[in-house]
Formats: structure tokens, sequence, C-alpha cells
């Protein structure tokens, strides 16, 4: 076995050892990457202080706690804890766990959670929220394939599930992330909703691509009229024809004269050179 075998085998042993523990409430540190996990819903929290105010602090329901260094984490248990210290408790069970870094321990949190809880709507949008997805990761360090599918197999969900809230998270409107906090819309009902308006965006897209260029072909053609010239024979041309043919006939005239001399000098008359000439 190799050594880093070994070392990898000690390290895990060593992380699923947790104990429980009571501790002072004031002596529990609360940071943001816990608390925005799942949202602490209202009447969950007055329901769960009715309970504890009959029956106490249930054995089986201790808070998780992350030892980093000197510090107690709170990962998991943020409504009971609160509704616990509302009723004046200071100390509080929890179960101490000591994990590698916060991305364990975030895995950690959510599956807790969604364990105790049927994963849909906010829940479903908090859980997917904090995980990393980083191309080929979800939040466990070394785990390979599609971060979708790595953290769908986390959560307890569908691949499917996790790329469509994906969606909601990045395209949804506020308003219809509120409607999803008030279970008014399903995340079906929402992604839907945003997969229909896509459509519409595309069509729109392709018909204002289609007229734009209508209306360039026909300002096109406009143009090729007006810049059109007649057809004909250039004025140079025309000036060289016009040239050529008045020199043909000056060059007749001449000879005609010449032939009339010419004629008359061997003594012809007038009449027999007028025949001559017409014939």
């Amino acid at each position: 076995m190799k050594i880093n075998d070994i070392i990898s085998m000690v390290k895990d042993t060593t992380q699923k050892i947790s104990e429980k523990k009571t501790l002072k409430i004031k002596d529990i540190v609360l940071i943001p990457e816990f608390q925005k996990l799942l949202v602490m819903e209202e009447d969950v929290l007055e329901k769960m202080k009715q309970s504890m105010k009959e029956e106490g602090f249930k054995s089986g329901h201790e808070i998780h706690i992350w030892k980093r260094g000197k510090e107690y984490i709170l990962i998991d248990g943020h409504t009971r804890k609160c509704a616990w210290e509302s009723l004046g408790n200071k100390t509080i069970p929890c179960i101490i766990h000591n994990f590698a870094d916060i991305e364990e321990a975030k895995t950690f949190a959510i599956k807790e959670q969604i364990n105790r809880r049927n994963l849909s709507g906010q829940a479903l949008l908090d859980a997917v929220a904090n995980f990393n997805f980083e191309k080929g990761k979800g939040n466990v360090v070394g785990e390979k394939g599609k971060a979708s599918e790595i953290i769908a197999k986390q959560i307890g969900v569908s691949t499917k599930t996790v790329e469509k809230t994906r969606v909601v998270l990045k395209e949804a409107t506020p308003e219809q992330l509120e409607a999803i906090k008030k279970d008014e819309l399903s995340m079906n009902q929402v992604f839907n909703q945003i997969r229909e308006k896509r459509k519409e965006e595309n069509s729109e897209k392709e018909s204002d691509v289609s007229a734009s260029t209508e209306t360039e072909t026909k300002a096109e053609a406009k143009t090729d009229a007006k810049t059109e010239k007649p057809k004909g024979k250039p004025k140079s041309e025309k000036q060289s024809a016009k040239t050529a043919s008045k020199s043909k006939t000056d060059e007749a005239f001449e000879k005609g004269v010449r032939y009339a001399i010419n004629e008359i000098r061997k003594g012809i008359s007038l009449e027999d050179l007028e025949k001559s000439l017409s014939a």
C-alpha cells in the first residue's frame, strides 16, 4: 500500500469521528457560507419554538458544528439554534465534526438538510446556488465528471433538475423568484416561462433580421437604378463616327469635282456631264 493511500485512509477516518457535546450558545460562530445554505422559514421557526416550549430539545435533533481550529462553526441547525435561544436557553446539544475544508463541511450540511426536507422550490434554489460549478467539480475534491451530475448525486435529485435550477437562478426575474419562495410557482413552471421567453425573443430576432435584409435589398435596388446610365455609344465614339462619315463625304465630293473638271477639259458638254454623274 502506498504512503498516500495510508494518509488518505487516516484522513477519512479522522473526518468521520464526531462527538456529542453541549456548547454555550455564545461560543458558537455563525458564518454566511452556512447561514445562507437554506433559507430560515418563519412559519417553521414559530412551529419549532412551540414544539420546544412543550417538549424541550429532542434527542437526535442536535445541531451540527464544524470544529475549525479553535472555532465552533454552526453548519446545520440554524433554525433549531434560533428557536432554542429565543426561549432563553444558554447552552445547546451539538454534534462536533472535523472536516478537511469548507466545501466538505457544506456538502455535509446540505445533505443533512435535504434528509429533513422536501427539496423543492426555494430549498432547491438555495442548495444548488451554494455548490461550486467549476467544470469537472462539485463540492467533492477529486471527484471527476460533469458538475451537474456530481451535484445531483450529492443532493439526491436528477441532473436535469440541477440544470433547470441553474437556468432559473441565472435568468428568473425577481418576481418569479419571489413566486417560488411563496410557493405560488414551482421550479418547473418558472423554467418553462423562461424557455417560452427565449423562443419569443429568438423569433423576434429572426423577424428583425428578415425585415432588415429586405429593406437593405430594396435600398440597394433603388441606388442601382439611380446610378445606372442609359445604354448607348460613349460620346467620344459618336464624335469619331461623325468625323469618319464627314471625311468620306468630303473625299467623295472632291473626287466628283475632279472628275467633272477632267471631263470638261476633254470637251464633254454640261448636259452629257450631268447625265454621266447621275448614272
